[in-house]
């Protein structure tokens, strides 16, 4: 256990110091793997074995895919959907930030680019309206949890890769839970907007507008039915979805908004080659550590202590849920996912939960850690659009957490949340 923790503290201690979380890791990694006396040829074996997968290609690919749509105009259009939607309700921009987050979601899969594409626009476009640029950070963080929950999800290809389990069922159940913590942000947002005394002018609801709109974002809103559908139909792997998303974004972004150039390319292919570098090697650094904590039996602690100690499944459950939170303060979703996946589904078969019903649970709650400081990913990006300092932004993130968390619970006593969409699909 001593080395267990010092691991973690070496970790920690190098992030920061500032070092990016996928180099701490490998540093980590090396120092423990040479303190352990185990072949430095292991750090390269699985740097390189970490991602030596077909099914990891559908990655970059979506990447790509997000970067094309992106720069075919389609955050304007998606945020024009979403204020014709709900921008005339109480809650304004707040409203609209949530409602293109989870319309964002169902095209990138990435909340690090849900919050720098949409807070790029929305933030600005809050503190002019007279929002407090602590609530505009908070409000943008929070939502872009969403694109990781809501299908098409990079963090479940991630964890279908590590389980083995079906990325099309993952999808799916993505969907109710997606779409209930986007209302649940929305009552919160309500109800703040009201404590926080905003009186802003709110335009008022126009039929012709939403459908105007709605057609105009039609065949961006679309394409997350091509994707998905056709892989839980078997019609394609994840990895081929990936490519027909990039087809059909270059066919939106040069055919159907004109947007897009040909001269635009190369710099989209940069984006997206500097995007996936990092994930990759954010990967490849978990191989690393993940051993090192396999031959410190780290995952065999936890299983055995969640079953055979606790016992109760959902006091286990609960006590998995606040460890992956404590980590997810210093590791990033990629690193959890890619440590723990295995574990997860070891524990929760164990404890009688189904696999696609716990799986999606814990993919959610080591979400929450890219929205908590010192670390969280979402939320960095988020207050480096507003030029806002980290810890300001903590306070009104409060409500948000525990809005996922409420409905994290219920989801643990409710699983056809999680499970009857893929059940009609069989």
């Amino acid at each position: 256990m001593i080395q267990i923790l010092l691991v973690f503290a070496c970790l920690i201690l190098f992030i920061l110091l500032g070092f990016p979380i996928y180099m701490s890791t490998i540093i980590t990694g090396i120092i423990f793997v040479l303190a352990m006396d185990i072949s430095p040829t292991l750090v390269i074996i699985k740097m390189f074995g970490s991602i030596n997968s077909f099914a990891l290609m559908a990655i970059p690919f979506f990447i790509i895919a997000g970067n094309i749509m992106m720069k075919a105009g389609i955050t304007d259009k998606l945020v024009n959907f979403a204020n014709a939607i709900v921008g005339q309700m109480k809650g304004g921009l707040g409203h609209v930030n949530i409602v293109t987050s989870m319309l964002f979601g169902g095209i990138q899969g990435s909340g690090a680019a849900d919050a720098s594409a949409i807070g790029g626009m929305l933030i600005p476009a809050m503190e002019k309206q007279g929002y407090e640029k602590d609530y505009a950070v908070a409000v943008t963080a929070a939502s872009s949890l969403l694109s990781p929950i809501i299908p098409p999800s990079i963090a479940m290809i991630l964890y279908s890769f590590y389980t083995e389990m079906s990325v099309g069922k993952l999808f799916l159940s993505g969907i109710i839970p997606g779409l209930t913590i986007g209302i649940t942000m929305m009552i919160i947002n309500a109800l703040l907007y009201r404590k926080r005394g905003y009186k802003f002018e709110l335009q008022k609801f126009n039929f012709k507008n939403l459908l105007v709109t709605f057609l105009d974002s039609f065949g961006a809103l679309i394409m997350p039915l091509i994707i998905v559908l056709g892989i839980v139909f078997g019609v394609v792997t994840p990895t081929e979805s990936g490519v027909l998303a990039i087809i059909y974004g270059l066919f939106y972004g040069f055919i159907v908004s004109r947007s897009l150039k040909l001269d635009m390319v190369p710099k989209i292919l940069l984006e997206s080659a500097i995007t996936t570098s990092v994930v990759l090697m954010t990967i490849s650094a978990a191989g690393i550590i993940s051993n090192v904590f396999v031959r410190m039996n780290l995952q065999g602690e936890i299983v055995n202590f969640s079953v055979n100690v606790i016992g109760n499944p959902y006091i286990a459950t609960f006590f998995l849920i606040l460890i992956m939170m404590i980590l997810g303060c210093f590791l990033d979703p990629t690193i959890l996912i890619a440590m723990f996946a295995t574990s997860i589904l070891s524990v929760g078969t164990s404890l009688g939960f189904d696999p696609v019903h716990y799986g999606i649970i814990m993919i959610i709650v080591m979400q929450i850690g890219a929205i908590t400081p010192p670390v969280g990913t979402f939320l960095f990006i988020s207050c480096g659009i507003a030029g806002l300092p980290i810890e300001k932004s903590v306070k009104p993130l409060v409500p948000f957490i525990l809005c996922v968390l409420v409905i994290v619970t219920i989801m643990i006593f409710v699983p056809g949340m999680a499970t009857w969409i893929p059940s009609l699909i069989g």
